[in-house]
Protein backbone atom coordinates (compact mmCIF):
# COMPACT_ATOMS: atom_id res chain seq x y z
CA UNK A 1 0.00 0.00 0.00
CA UNK A 2 2.82 2.42 0.89
CA UNK A 3 4.43 1.88 -2.51
CA UNK A 4 1.14 2.63 -4.26
CA UNK A 5 0.72 5.88 -2.31
CA UNK A 6 4.31 6.90 -3.09
CA UNK A 7 3.74 6.13 -6.76
CA UNK A 8 0.66 8.36 -6.94
CA UNK A 9 2.34 11.13 -4.95
CA UNK A 10 5.48 11.06 -7.12
CA UNK A 11 3.39 11.21 -10.29
CA UNK A 12 1.54 14.34 -9.23
CA UNK A 13 4.48 16.10 -7.53
CA UNK A 14 6.78 15.65 -10.53
CA UNK A 15 3.96 16.49 -12.94
CA UNK A 16 3.35 19.79 -11.13
CA UNK A 17 7.01 20.80 -11.27
CA UNK A 18 7.60 19.71 -14.87
CA UNK A 19 4.41 21.25 -16.28
CA UNK A 20 5.52 24.49 -14.62
CA UNK A 21 8.80 24.25 -16.55
CA UNK A 22 6.80 24.17 -19.79
CA UNK A 23 4.48 26.96 -18.72
CA UNK A 24 7.27 29.30 -17.66
CA UNK A 25 8.93 28.87 -21.06
CA UNK A 26 5.79 29.86 -22.98
CA UNK A 27 6.46 33.60 -23.02
CA UNK A 28 10.16 33.20 -23.85
CA UNK A 29 9.44 30.84 -26.73
CA UNK A 30 6.42 32.45 -28.35
CA UNK A 31 5.53 35.89 -26.98
CA UNK A 32 8.73 37.85 -26.27
CA UNK A 33 8.03 40.46 -28.95
CA UNK A 34 4.44 40.97 -27.75
CA UNK A 35 5.55 41.35 -24.12
CA UNK A 36 8.25 43.85 -25.10
CA UNK A 37 5.69 45.89 -27.03
CA UNK A 38 3.33 45.90 -24.04
CA UNK A 39 6.14 46.96 -21.74
CA UNK A 40 6.95 49.87 -24.04
CA UNK A 41 3.29 50.86 -23.77
CA UNK A 42 3.59 51.05 -19.99
CA UNK A 43 2.41 47.61 -18.89
CA UNK A 44 4.34 45.93 -16.09
CA UNK A 45 4.49 42.31 -17.27
CA UNK A 46 6.75 39.48 -16.17
CA UNK A 47 7.33 36.68 -18.73
CA UNK A 48 7.27 34.09 -15.95
CA UNK A 49 3.76 35.22 -15.01
CA UNK A 50 2.52 35.17 -18.61
CA UNK A 51 0.95 31.72 -18.29
CA UNK A 52 0.02 29.72 -21.38
CA UNK A 53 -1.14 32.72 -23.39
CA UNK A 54 -3.32 31.53 -26.25
CA UNK A 55 -1.07 28.56 -27.04
CA UNK A 56 -3.50 25.73 -26.40
CA UNK A 57 -1.65 23.26 -28.68
CA UNK A 58 1.51 23.90 -26.66
CA UNK A 59 -0.49 23.30 -23.48
CA UNK A 60 -1.67 19.92 -24.77
CA UNK A 61 1.81 18.99 -25.97
CA UNK A 62 3.29 19.84 -22.57
CA UNK A 63 0.69 17.74 -20.79
CA UNK A 64 1.33 14.75 -23.04
CA UNK A 65 5.12 14.90 -22.60
CA UNK A 66 4.96 15.41 -18.83
CA UNK A 67 2.39 12.63 -18.37
CA UNK A 68 4.61 10.22 -20.29
CA UNK A 69 7.73 11.12 -18.30
CA UNK A 70 6.20 11.02 -14.83
CA UNK A 71 4.18 7.97 -15.78
CA UNK A 72 7.39 6.00 -16.31
CA UNK A 73 8.65 7.06 -12.88
CA UNK A 74 5.32 6.25 -11.24
CA UNK A 75 5.17 2.81 -12.85
CA UNK A 76 8.75 2.09 -11.78
CA UNK A 77 7.92 2.99 -8.18
CA UNK A 78 4.75 0.87 -8.23
CA UNK A 79 6.57 -2.19 -9.68
CA UNK A 80 3.22 -3.99 -9.88
CA UNK A 81 0.05 -2.90 -11.70
CA UNK A 82 1.96 0.20 -12.79
CA UNK A 83 -0.34 0.92 -15.72
CA UNK A 84 -3.56 0.96 -13.68
CA UNK A 85 -2.01 2.80 -10.78
CA UNK A 86 -0.53 5.50 -13.01
CA UNK A 87 -3.85 5.97 -14.80
CA UNK A 88 -5.42 6.40 -11.35
CA UNK A 89 -2.69 8.90 -10.41
CA UNK A 90 -3.73 10.99 -13.44
CA UNK A 91 -7.14 11.75 -11.90
CA UNK A 92 -6.06 15.17 -10.49
CA UNK A 93 -4.97 16.15 -14.00
CA UNK A 94 -8.33 15.01 -15.37
CA UNK A 95 -10.08 17.15 -12.76
CA UNK A 96 -8.03 20.17 -13.88
CA UNK A 97 -9.11 19.61 -17.48
CA UNK A 98 -12.73 19.21 -16.37
CA UNK A 99 -12.45 22.46 -14.44
CA UNK A 100 -11.17 24.23 -17.55
CA UNK A 101 -14.11 22.92 -19.56
CA UNK A 102 -16.55 24.13 -16.94
CA UNK A 103 -15.10 27.59 -16.36
CA UNK A 104 -14.43 28.31 -20.04
CA UNK A 105 -17.53 26.63 -21.43
CA UNK A 106 -20.24 27.27 -18.84
CA UNK A 107 -19.09 29.81 -16.25
CA UNK A 108 -18.61 32.66 -18.70
CA UNK A 109 -14.82 32.98 -18.33
CA UNK A 110 -13.31 34.83 -21.27
CA UNK A 111 -9.67 34.31 -22.29
CA UNK A 112 -7.84 34.49 -25.59
CA UNK A 113 -8.03 31.14 -27.35
CA UNK A 114 -11.05 30.11 -25.27
CA UNK A 115 -12.53 27.72 -27.83
CA UNK A 116 -9.17 26.11 -28.47
CA UNK A 117 -8.61 25.49 -24.77
CA UNK A 118 -12.05 23.89 -24.45
CA UNK A 119 -11.34 21.56 -27.38
CA UNK A 120 -7.91 20.48 -26.15
CA UNK A 121 -9.33 19.97 -22.65
CA UNK A 122 -11.87 17.51 -24.04
CA UNK A 123 -9.11 15.75 -25.99
CA UNK A 124 -6.67 15.75 -23.08
CA UNK A 125 -8.88 13.81 -20.65
CA UNK A 126 -8.84 10.45 -22.52
CA UNK A 127 -5.46 11.12 -24.15
CA UNK A 128 -3.46 11.78 -20.97
CA UNK A 129 -5.22 8.93 -19.17
CA UNK A 130 -4.24 6.53 -21.94
CA UNK A 131 -0.67 7.84 -22.02
CA UNK A 132 -0.42 7.52 -18.25
CA UNK A 133 -1.62 3.92 -18.55
CA UNK A 134 0.98 3.07 -21.21
CA UNK A 135 3.82 4.95 -19.50
CA UNK A 136 3.07 3.29 -16.16
CA UNK A 137 3.24 -0.13 -17.75
CA UNK A 138 6.48 0.78 -19.52
CA UNK A 139 8.00 2.08 -16.26
CA UNK A 140 7.06 -1.13 -14.49
CA UNK A 141 8.61 -3.16 -17.31
CA UNK A 142 11.97 -1.35 -17.43
CA UNK A 143 12.19 -1.32 -13.63
CA UNK A 144 12.67 -5.10 -13.82
CA UNK A 145 16.04 -4.46 -15.45
CA UNK A 146 17.25 -2.58 -12.37
CA UNK A 147 18.02 -3.85 -8.85
CA UNK A 148 14.98 -4.59 -6.70
CA UNK A 149 15.88 -2.00 -4.05
CA UNK A 150 16.20 0.82 -6.59
CA UNK A 151 13.87 3.03 -8.64
CA UNK A 152 15.19 3.28 -12.22
CA UNK A 153 18.64 2.36 -11.00
CA UNK A 154 18.99 4.69 -8.01
CA UNK A 155 17.84 4.47 -4.41
CA UNK A 156 14.29 5.66 -3.93
CA UNK A 157 15.05 8.48 -1.48
CA UNK A 158 17.15 10.29 -4.09
CA UNK A 159 13.94 11.05 -6.01
CA UNK A 160 12.84 13.25 -3.09
CA UNK A 161 15.53 15.87 -3.70
CA UNK A 162 15.99 15.20 -7.42
CA UNK A 163 12.72 16.99 -8.20
CA UNK A 164 14.32 20.39 -7.57
CA UNK A 165 17.35 20.17 -9.91
CA UNK A 166 15.16 18.39 -12.46
CA UNK A 167 12.75 21.33 -12.40
CA UNK A 168 15.55 23.87 -12.91
CA UNK A 169 17.20 21.82 -15.64
CA UNK A 170 13.77 21.20 -17.13
CA UNK A 171 13.40 24.95 -17.67
CA UNK A 172 16.55 24.95 -19.78
CA UNK A 173 15.91 21.68 -21.58
CA UNK A 174 12.40 22.64 -22.68
CA UNK A 175 13.63 25.95 -24.09
CA UNK A 176 16.65 24.62 -26.01
CA UNK A 177 14.78 21.53 -27.22
CA UNK A 178 12.05 23.62 -28.84
CA UNK A 179 14.70 25.93 -30.31
CA UNK A 180 16.59 22.90 -31.61
CA UNK A 181 13.49 21.52 -33.34
CA UNK A 182 12.76 24.94 -34.82
CA UNK A 183 16.28 25.16 -36.22
CA UNK A 184 16.05 21.66 -37.73
CA UNK A 185 12.84 22.65 -39.48
CA UNK A 186 14.35 25.93 -40.66
CA UNK A 187 17.48 24.26 -42.08
CA UNK A 188 15.71 21.15 -43.38
CA UNK A 189 16.35 21.95 -47.05
CA UNK A 190 19.71 23.60 -46.51
CA UNK A 191 22.37 21.05 -47.50
CA UNK A 192 25.25 23.50 -47.09
CA UNK A 193 27.98 23.36 -44.47
CA UNK A 194 26.56 26.51 -42.89
CA UNK A 195 23.19 24.83 -42.44
CA UNK A 196 24.90 21.84 -40.82
CA UNK A 197 26.85 24.12 -38.48
CA UNK A 198 23.64 25.91 -37.46
CA UNK A 199 21.99 22.56 -36.69
CA UNK A 200 25.01 21.47 -34.68
CA UNK A 201 25.07 24.72 -32.72
CA UNK A 202 21.42 24.14 -31.86
CA UNK A 203 22.27 20.69 -30.51
CA UNK A 204 25.19 21.73 -28.28
CA UNK A 205 23.06 23.61 -25.66
CA UNK A 206 20.74 20.60 -25.41
CA UNK A 207 23.71 18.35 -24.64
CA UNK A 208 25.02 20.91 -22.13
CA UNK A 209 21.72 20.83 -20.23
CA UNK A 210 21.23 17.05 -20.33
CA UNK A 211 24.75 15.76 -19.66
CA UNK A 212 24.94 16.84 -15.97
CA UNK A 213 21.72 14.90 -15.27
CA UNK A 214 23.12 11.81 -17.00
CA UNK A 215 26.36 12.07 -15.01
CA UNK A 216 24.52 12.43 -11.69
CA UNK A 217 22.32 9.42 -12.50
CA UNK A 218 25.41 7.37 -13.33
CA UNK A 219 26.99 8.30 -10.00
CA UNK A 220 23.84 7.54 -8.03
CA UNK A 221 23.36 4.22 -9.82
CA UNK A 222 26.95 3.14 -9.17
CA UNK A 223 28.09 3.30 -12.78
CA UNK A 224 30.53 6.18 -12.17
CA UNK A 225 32.98 7.03 -9.38
CA UNK A 226 32.39 3.61 -7.86
CA UNK A 227 35.84 3.64 -6.22
CA UNK A 228 35.12 6.90 -4.37
CA UNK A 229 33.59 7.32 -0.94
CA UNK A 230 29.96 8.33 -0.44
CA UNK A 231 31.04 11.84 0.57
CA UNK A 232 33.16 12.32 -2.56
CA UNK A 233 30.33 11.11 -4.78
CA UNK A 234 27.89 13.49 -3.07
CA UNK A 235 30.30 16.41 -3.54
CA UNK A 236 30.82 15.44 -7.17
CA UNK A 237 27.08 15.38 -7.79
CA UNK A 238 26.57 18.74 -6.09
CA UNK A 239 29.45 20.22 -8.09
CA UNK A 240 28.12 18.91 -11.39
CA UNK A 241 24.57 20.10 -10.67
CA UNK A 242 25.70 23.60 -9.66
CA UNK A 243 28.42 23.80 -12.31
CA UNK A 244 26.05 22.63 -15.02
CA UNK A 245 23.46 25.19 -13.94
CA UNK A 246 26.11 27.88 -14.45
CA UNK A 247 27.81 26.59 -17.60
CA UNK A 248 24.75 25.46 -19.57
CA UNK A 249 23.15 28.95 -19.79
CA UNK A 250 26.52 30.37 -20.87
CA UNK A 251 26.96 27.74 -23.56
CA UNK A 252 23.37 28.33 -24.63
CA UNK A 253 23.93 32.08 -24.94
CA UNK A 254 27.11 31.69 -27.01
CA UNK A 255 25.60 29.10 -29.35
CA UNK A 256 22.41 31.10 -29.99
CA UNK A 257 24.46 34.26 -30.53
CA UNK A 258 26.55 32.44 -33.15
CA UNK A 259 23.41 31.01 -34.74
CA UNK A 260 21.90 34.48 -35.02
CA UNK A 261 25.07 35.84 -36.64
CA UNK A 262 25.30 32.92 -39.07
CA UNK A 263 21.65 33.12 -40.06
CA UNK A 264 21.76 36.88 -40.63
CA UNK A 265 24.84 36.41 -42.81
CA UNK A 266 23.80 33.30 -44.77
CA UNK A 267 20.04 33.67 -45.33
Amino acid sequence: MARKILSIFAFNAYALFLISAFQENTAYLFDVSLINEMRLSGFDISPREWGWGNHYIWRLFASVVVTALVGVLSGAIAKNNGNRLTALANIPSVLVWCGMIYFLGFAGSEIEGRTGFIVISIIAIPLTTYIAYLAGGFGEEIQREFPEHSVLGIKGYHWIWAIFPLYFYGLGIVFVFVKFLTLQFFTLRDMSIVGAVISLLGLIPLIAWIYPLVFVHNVLSGEALIQKTTGIRALANAGVIVGGAILAPGIQFVCFWLIQKLMSWWY
